[in-house]
């Protein structure tokens, strides 16, 4: 991704899917395509599958789901074990994650922006209707980066909350590694309306922060770190990762002005 010369963001490239993730991709297309289950719009994967980067037993399988409707109990259920199934039947994923939203969500002006910029710029459509075909590229802006990380407070004190409770041992890595991955994409706060760059991976979010916040940049490689190969105890990762988010919310407010 990053910027293109007309300072437009890119989008994840649409290379040849990696062979052995065909498989899975197929099954998900015939699980959750709008003609098996109707409250299904359309589906997108994203991450490591969808830009070709896989690691066999290594990488997740990310997909976001776009409902045409309120789900009830039922389609909820009926969709965890369309997910679980799925996850039991390709061993080459590690897990396999929904992210659901609302059609009439994507389409608000109010709460939209960061799915819309989150569909044209992260996903790839591999069932139902593609709705990043009408949304233009986004530019980078503050308000963007609010739009797809201004919860990060609370999305990390949700984190340390579960790592102050016992978990096992890989449920804990996974927790370590999310809200790492979490709190370094939301350093692109840290900015104002007339920067124009727009880091891509954790290693360019990781490097424009060390230039900007020099005294802080061990830290956050610390988190870089965890994010990789989550190997830190629950206890110390979570006072780290509740020091860290307050000097990033008191960071954040000095860039708003």
């Amino acid at each position: 991704m990053g910027v293109d010369r007309q300072g437009r963001i890119g989008v994840v490239e649409r290379r040849a899917f990696q062979s052995k993730y065909l498989p899975v991709l197929e099954d998900v297309r015939l699980s959750l395509r709008p003609q098996t289950l109707p409250l299904i719009h359309s589906v997108y994967v994203y991450g490591s599958v969808a830009g070709g980067r896989a690691v066999v037993g290594r990488s997740d399988l990310d997909l976001t789901l776009v409902l045409s409707g309120p789900p009830s109990d039922l389609d909820r259920s009926a969709i965890e074990g369309i997910r679980t199934k799925l996850e039991a039947a390709h061993p080459i994923v590690t897990k396999v994650d929904f992210d659901i939203g609302l059609l009439q969500d994507v389409l608000s002006d109010k709460v939209g922006l960061a799915w819309r910029y989150w569909l044209k710029h992260h996903c790839r459509c591999i069932a139902g209707q593609d709705l990043a075909e009408d949304i233009p590229l986004f530019r980078p802006s503050r308000a963007l980066a609010m739009a797809v990380n201004g919860d990060f407070a609370e999305v990390l004190q949700r984190y340390h909350d579960a790592l102050t409770r016992p978990q096992t041992e890989a449920a804990s890595r996974r927790l370590v590694r999310e809200a790492s991955r979490k709190l370094i994409r939301s350093t692109n706060l840290l900015r104002t309306e007339t920067d124009t760059d727009w880091p891509e991976t954790l290693e360019d979010y990781l490097t424009r922060f060390q230039r900007l916040y020099p005294t802080q940049g061990g830290e956050l490689r610390y988190f870089y770190d965890q994010a990789l190969t989550p190997d830190a105890s629950a206890d110390s990762f979570a006072l780290r990762l509740q020091l860290f988010s307050g000097w990033l919310a008191r960071a954040a407010l000095k860039c708003a002005g």
